[in-house]
């Protein structure tokens, strides 16, 4: 059987009723029976749609090359593929109904990148492979590495219960501790499943972080902390409360100081209480097979408020960035040896399956026959993305595309892309 991978599910979406694009409004979900189209299009960070998208990713060389002059885009080549038969596969992507999709990949030999398709419909623009994008999920990593780094400086501790610098915030604050909520084992309900999280025009709704968490605390834990495992988008919106707490600065300017400047990733952003994409961006869309427009073009979204998002999935980035970002990281650019050491420490997702995905501290490892894979994938409204490093291949790769929700016809060729950009071979792999 080959490895259960885990799809760019990791989302936050919204929820979206898939008949009525002039008056969409809250209502309530009703019993599964009654509604149809309607899907749970969480702002979020989930799992699962396109499986192969982890299969390999990385670069393992002993110390990292300067970042940025590995290979000038579009002028490299290697033995397992150039940017023409890149754009191919994303091509097919875009044929299967994505207005876009962009691919990254790096190693010791050579940087490839391609687009394909546009960066808005309606203006029919070409889509380049700097474009930025929402990366959803793959915030969580960013989130994570500030707290290890806190953790490094002995601000925190990673086995201190939460409730010792967020008094009052969780009913279970004085067990769940630091590495729980990084791991997903603190039991913490997701607020992404609350049906009123956001709903319709709330999508422009501007949502705190502490009412995040407020809505996730009126439901019952899943399971006491320490005792199961379970995605939650809840663990990174306390997470960023706590790098908060901590430092006494917003989480924007955190991880601008400690991780986008320092990196030089231009492209990066973390925008708080705005829609707005600044800088060329590629427009996000959602299926007109779940939601019809009257002109059967895909519905934009790309300017949804992102605050119900935050620490779990707020981030704007482009492929470049994110494969500087997780080579940086991988290489101890970010983290002392110690630190990777906890970050890379894992719990299996699936109890049933120990040899399956493995979570760690905002990262997440997936075993595939071009080896381990370290990285993360998102999922949010018109977008999905991943980025993984593998430790075997010394590659980097980063694929996007821009639309979420998408139809089932999607996921195969993105698949193909995914297996492709990951190792090197167009090979099929199996979802699981």
């Amino acid at each position: 059987m080959p490895p259960r991978r885990p799809h760019l599910h990791r989302r936050i979406y919204l929820h979206l009723k898939g008949a009525d694009m002039s008056n969409l409004r809250r209502r309530p979900a009703g019993p599964p029976a009654q509604r149809g189209r309607e899907r749970l299009l969480r702002w979020g960070v989930h799992r699962g749609a396109a499986v192969a998208l982890l299969c390999a990713c990385g670069l393992v060389l002993g110390t990292i090359p300067a970042l940025g002059t590995a290979g000038q885009p579009g002028t490299t080549r290697g033995a397992d593929g150039t940017d023409a038969e890149l754009r191919g596969m994303l091509a097919d992507v875009v044929a299967a109904g994505a207005p876009g999709a962009i691919a990254r990949t790096i190693d010791w030999r050579a940087v490839h990148q391609a687009a394909a398709g546009v960066a808005d419909t309606t203006t029919a623009a070409k889509l380049r492979p700097d474009a930025r994008f929402r990366a959803g999920s793959l915030t969580k990593t960013f989130v994570a590495t500030v707290v290890l780094q806190l953790v490094q400086a002995k601000r925190l501790a990673l086995d201190e219960p939460v409730g010792r610098r967020l008094p009052g915030l969780l009913a279970d604050g004085d067990r769940i501790t630091v590495r729980q909520l990084l791991n997903h084992t603190s039991g913490l309900f997701d607020y992404t499943d609350d049906p009123s999280v956001p709903a319709g025009e709330a999508r422009n709704q501007v949502f705190t972080p502490r009412e995040l968490v407020a809505i996730a605390e009126s439901h019952p834990a899943s399971f006491p902390p320490g005792t199961g495992w379970q995605y939650s988008n809840t663990n990174y919106i306390v997470a960023g409360l706590l790098v908060e707490a901590v430092t006494h600065h917003p989480l924007a300017r955190e991880l601008r100081a400690r991780i986008i400047r320092p990196l030089g990733l231009r492209a990066t952003s973390f925008p708080v209480g705005t829609g707005r994409i600044s800088g060329y961006h590629a427009h996000g869309y959602i299926s007109t097979d779940l939601v019809p427009t009257p002109d059967g073009t895909p519905y934009d979204v790309t300017g949804f408020n992102p605050s119900a998002a935050w620490a779990a999935g707020a981030l704007v980035s482009n492929a470049a960035d994110l494969s500087r970002f997780y080579r940086a990281l991988m290489h101890g650019a970010l983290l002392s040896p110690h630190m990777l050491k906890e970050m890379k420490t894992t719990v299996a997702e699936d109890p049933a399956d120990p040899n399956g995905t493995r979570y760690g501290l905002g990262i997440e490892r997936v075993q595939d026959p071009c080896g381990a894979d370290w990285g993360h994938g998102g999922e949010i409204l018109g977008y999905q993305v991943m980025a993984y490093w593998n430790e075997r291949t010394g590659r980097t790769a980063v694929l996007a595309s821009t639309m979420f929700p998408a139809p089932a016809a999607l996921a195969a060729p993105l698949e193909r892309a995914a297996a492709y950009v990951l190792c090197g071979s167009p090979r099929e792999h199996t979802t699981g």
